[in-house]
């Protein structure tokens, strides 16, 4: 067991460092398209001058991500008019709402102000709402613990298992951007430098969520894991060859999906040799001759 508990505390130290690495975002929006959402004209966004803006009166519809997304950061910028109402949407499907609202209406409660999960956890230090001014938003999906910050300031913090109205929700889904709720001319609410940086792309990540005691981390890292390109060989192997034996199975299986789709008739045949070169030489590297056998058993796979 000792060499598991140094391995798992080897992965999270790898973590740590990753997290300090800024070159991990990528763009949602960068100015000049909406080609990672789901948007048509009309819908209720528009660009102008790189900046995203919602301010239709008839209300339009949500922008929503086309892909989904489980443990991230995600960070933007974004401003409100004096009447402002909008919010960011994640994991959405079962998912919440952190709040963008101007300090216009009276029910701007703790619960229901910006930088609160809307309706579900009240914010603890609230941030500055002067309207016409940009402010940097970070939000932290980490499986079961969230964070919101706003100027560098952590105004909310939650664990969903200690939130009732919050178990049991979804630990993946698409990340959105509200409509900004404008009844006159001159109510918006305007977004820009959308940025995301994915934990489920990280190897070490992905790793110990495996690990984890609750079967619906376990079950969306490995979701996760299927994901991992040839960078994941490493990790899942030294998880196979592990001490606990839940996340040895998973990581054996996930190995073996993986090696599948990329072995399927008609598949590229690079991205197949890449994947074969991998396996060779994690077998070659690990200490468990079961490990090294079953490496080069799928590497077998993809042909000679």
């Amino acid at each position: 067991m000792k060499r598991w508990f140094v391995f798992v505390w080897m992965l999270q130290a790898a973590i740590a460092v990753q997290a300090a690495e800024q070159g991990r975002f990528e763009p949602l929006f960068d100015g000049s398209n909406l080609d990672q959402w789901e948007h048509t004209e009309g819908d209720g966004f528009r660009i102008e001058d790189g900046v995203l803006i919602t301010d239709l009166l008839q209300g339009g519809r949500d922008l929503m991500t086309k892909a989904e997304y489980g443990n991230f950061i995600l960070r933007l910028e974004f401003m409100l008019s004096e009447v402002g109402n909008s919010g960011v949407f994640l994991r959405r499907g079962q998912g919440f709402e952190v709040q963008l609202l101007a300090p216009w209406t009276p029910w701007r409660d703790d619960l229901h102000c910006t930088a609160s999960i809307y309706g579900h956890v009240a914010v603890t230090n609230r941030p500055d709402e002067t309207t016409g001014k940009w402010y940097q938003m970070e939000i932290v999906c980490d499986r079961k613990n969230l964070s919101v910050s706003v100027d560098g300031e952590v105004c909310t913090t939650a664990n969903i298992d200690e939130v009732e109205s919050l178990k049991n929700r979804s630990l993946s889904g698409r990340i959105g951007l509200q409509v900004n709720h404008a009844e006159k001319e001159g109510q918006w609410a305007k977004f820009r430098n959308i940025l995301i940086r994915e934990f489920d792309r990280e190897p070490a990540y992905v790793a110990v969520g495996l690990s984890d005691q609750d079967e619906r981390v376990r079950l969306q890292a490995y979701d996760a894991a299927l994901a991992l390109g040839v960078e994941g060989v490493e990790v899942l192997a030294r998880l196979f060859g592990g001490d606990d034996p839940i996340a040895s199975s998973m990581a054996k299986r996930a190995l073996f999906e993986m090696t599948a789709e990329r072995t399927r008739p008609g598949g590229d045949a690079e991205v197949c040799m890449a994947w074969k070169e991998e396996l060779q030489k994690q077998s070659a590297a690990v200490d468990s001759r079961m490990v090294g056998d079953y490496l080069g058993w799928l590497a077998g796979f993809c042909g000679k």
